[in-house]
Order: C-alpha cells, then structure tokens, then sequence
C-alpha cells in the first residue's frame, strides 16, 4: 500500500476481495446465522465490539456481516516485515499491549487517533475488546481500547455524527472443528454521545470506565456467558449434555436459549444446595474425562437408539464415498496445505482461522473450480467417518451409556432458576 493511501480509502482490490472472502468465510461453517442486522443504525460512527474466543474467525466474522468496508485492530506482534503489507491491505491496525513493553504502548496513541480518523471518514471499525482469545463461552475483562477510541471519535465528531458501538456476539458449535457452526448475534447498538450526555459531570476515567462495563454487559447477554471459575467446565458440560440431547444441531437459536437457560439454573443451584452442586459437577467432570479418553462424541451419547445410528452413519458414510473421493481429489492442494499449515499452529483456536484463509487464498483463485464446495463437503464427509466412529465405539461402552443416563437425568432434575 502507498504511503499517501489512507486505510479508510475506498480500494477496488480490496472490495472485490472483500466479496470472495464473504463467501468462505460464511462456507467455513455448515451452518451459519445472523440476527440482529436491523440494529445496525443507518447513520452515525459505526464501532463493533466482539467477543474473542476463535481467533482471527472472530473478525472475519465481523467482516462478513456484509460488503461495507470495515478497519480493524490486531496485536501488534503480528506485524512484520513479510506480513505488514497484507495486513494494511486487509485494513488492519497494529496495536500494542502493556506485555509488549511500555516504549511500544506510546504507538498505541497513534493507532488510536487513526481509528477516530477511520471513523471520521464513514467507515466502519471493529474491535476485540478483550484483547486476546480464549476459547470458551466467557467473557475477559475488556481492555481500554475500545472506549478510548469511542470516547475520543465522539469528542471529534461532536455535532455532526453519533458515534454508537455495536455488541456482537459469537457462538461455536465447536471452537476447534471446522464446518461447525456459527451464531452471530448482533445487539441493541450502545449510544456513546448520548452516554456522555446523561453523565455531562463524570471524569474521563469515569466515562471510560463505564463504556466498558456497559458493552461488557451487553456481550455477556449475547453468549452463553459461564463465569470462568472452578465449575466453568462442569457446568458447560452438563448444559451440552441437557439440551443436546432435546434440541436439533441445527436449530441455533433454540439451542442458545436453552443453554443460556441451563447455565442460570446450574449456577442459582450451586449458590443454594452447593454440596449437591458440587458432586454433580464432580460427575460430570469425571464423564467428560472418560467420554474424550474413550474417543465418543457427545452426539453419540444423545441417540436413543445407538445401533440403529451407527448402521445408518456407516451406510451414509459409504453411499458418500465416491463424491468425497472426487472432493477430496479436486482440492487435494487447498485442503492439504490447509491442514499442513495448521498443523504446524500450536495455539488450536488458531487452526480454524488458518483453513479459512487458506481457502481464500487458493480456493478462490482456482476460477474454474471456485464456486464449487469441493473442500468443504471433504471437511464435512471427514465430520461424517468420526461420528461414525463414535457410533460404533459407544457400542461397546456400556456403562459409559449408563453414567450418561444417570448424569443425564441429574442434569435435568436441576430447579428452574427464579
């Protein structure tokens, strides 16, 4: 990129881009869902404000809302010479952390005042507030960023645009397997001037301070936030083990409530019989080390009729295998260099953002294969031989199925929280 060329410039490279991405970034899932786009006012200083637990699928995410051109932040550890024009290209911002040493932090200021800028210019921004990733359904405490940039852009812009920060939350099927699925759920947008109006006598770090407690609010409402203590594990597990069995894969919405529902019920349950909370949860910890040892699904575990389910996966599996042979052999280089790449990623949430890229970057240019799903019905016949495989292991695991059963009907009889 120029040096006189602006990150908010309008590029023709990058919209035509932009377009391609769209497409496998909404392919990287089986199932994708959006709600909430009429939040999205139709004017003013756009800022959205994610939660971070897939890596670089969180913003890219956020990218595929729609066509409009959107700057982003990224640590700035991840700039270097052979990545830096890429990422410029792709409009992204370094930005540095305390960990990455106080004579780097003054950057930030300059990072900063480009994303007022950004905003200054009718382009949209997005941001992780938590700074960093971690895959699971909780919330870090957001970083200082976000209500940096929104304070400042509404101070500059005062008079002429409001500036609002939209919450957007996203919800996995799984943080680790692609071709999952995806819950993007967009909130009632955040009014930062008129925030700053109803508190006209508070100090900045006040205003600051309360900016991030309000969107922290707001993204907790839109995942399934389990507070990140000793029982997180437990009780996620005993909310997948609750609905999953009741609620249809595909049905994200159905399954969200009923998970954000669980969780209330599990966590008002552990504050008023906690003896009886905490050997339920020790069960369920104690399940889910031996369902992960022995290799099952917690999909097998919700049929009710797992020799019936294992027959019809192997005959599914086998009816597939001439068009996962023609698949697989088409994009043998995409899907190949995807996983040899990722592979090579120590950080699993990660993984899934290096596919995804990857398709876009080979995929899409072979043009004559391009708008045929060849990598991903691979992917997705690769979902099919594991669950098939689960099927048939949890056969042979009878008193895993018991231990199902009971913890099952523990997890059930849980009180509906009040």
């Amino acid at each position: 990129m120029g040096s006189k060329t602006k990150i908010y410039e309008k590029s023709r490279w990058y919209d035509f881009a932009h377009a391609i991405a769209n497409l496998y970034i909404h392919d990287s899932f089986r199932i994708y869902r959006c709600i909430g786009k009429e939040n999205i006012p139709s004017d003013g200083a756009i800022i959205f404000a994610c939660n971070h637990c897939a890596a670089l699928m969180d913003p890219l995410a956020v990218l595929a809302l729609d066509n409009s051109r959107k700057v982003f932040v990224a640590r700035a550890d991840i700039f270097n010479a052979a990545t830096e024009w890429i990422l410029s290209f792709m409009k992204i911002l370094p930005i540095h952390r305390i960990r990455d040493g106080l004579h780097n932090v003054v950057k930030t200021e300059e990072t900063i005042e480009k994303s007022i800028e950004v905003l200054e210019h009718d382009t949209r921004f997005g941001i992780m507030p938590e700074g960093k990733h971690r895959p699971m359904h909780s919330l870090l405490p957001l970083g200082k960023g976000l209500s940096r940039i929104a304070l400042g852009a509404d101070r500059k812009l005062k008079g002429n645009k409001r500036v609002y920060i939209i919450p957007v939350g996203c919800e996995y099927g799984d943080y680790f397997r692609y071709r999952s699925s995806l819950l993007l759920q967009i909130g009632k947008p955040i009014d930062v001037s008129a925030y700053v109006e109803h508190h006209a006598d508070a100090t900045d770090n006040e205003l600051l301070q309360g900016i991030r407690e309000v969107t922290a609010e707001k993204l907790r409402n839109l995942i399934v936030y389990i507070p990140d203590d000793d029982d997180y594990q437990a009780i996620w597990t005993l909310s997948k083990i609750s609905t999953g069995r009741k609620i249809p894969f595909r049905k994200l919405q159905e399954r969200f409530a009923a998970n954000r529902s669980y969780v209330e019920r599990a966590l008002k349950f552990r504050e008023t019989s906690p003896e009886e909370a905490s050997e339920l949860f020790s069960k369920a910890i104690s399940f889910e080390k031996k369902r992960v040892g022995a290799k099952i699904s917690l999909n097998a575990f919700h049929s009710r009729n797992h020799l019936k389910r294992a027959v019809c996966l192997t005959l599914e599996s086998l009816l597939l295998l001439p068009l996962f042979l023609a698949a697989a052999t088409v994009s043998l280089p995409s899907w190949v260099t995807a996983e040899l790449l990722a592979s090579k990623c120590k950080d699993h949430a990660f993984k899934n953002s290096i596919r995804c890229a990857t398709f876009v970057a080979l995929w899409s240019l072979t043009l004559v294969f391009a708008f045929i799903p060849a990598p991903f019905f691979t992917y997705d016949y690769f979902e099919i031989i594991r669950q098939t495989a689960s099927a048939w292991r949890i056969l042979f695991k009878k008193d895993l199925r018991k231990e199902y059963e009971t913890l099952i009907s523990a997890a059930d009889s849980i009180p509906d929280a009040l």
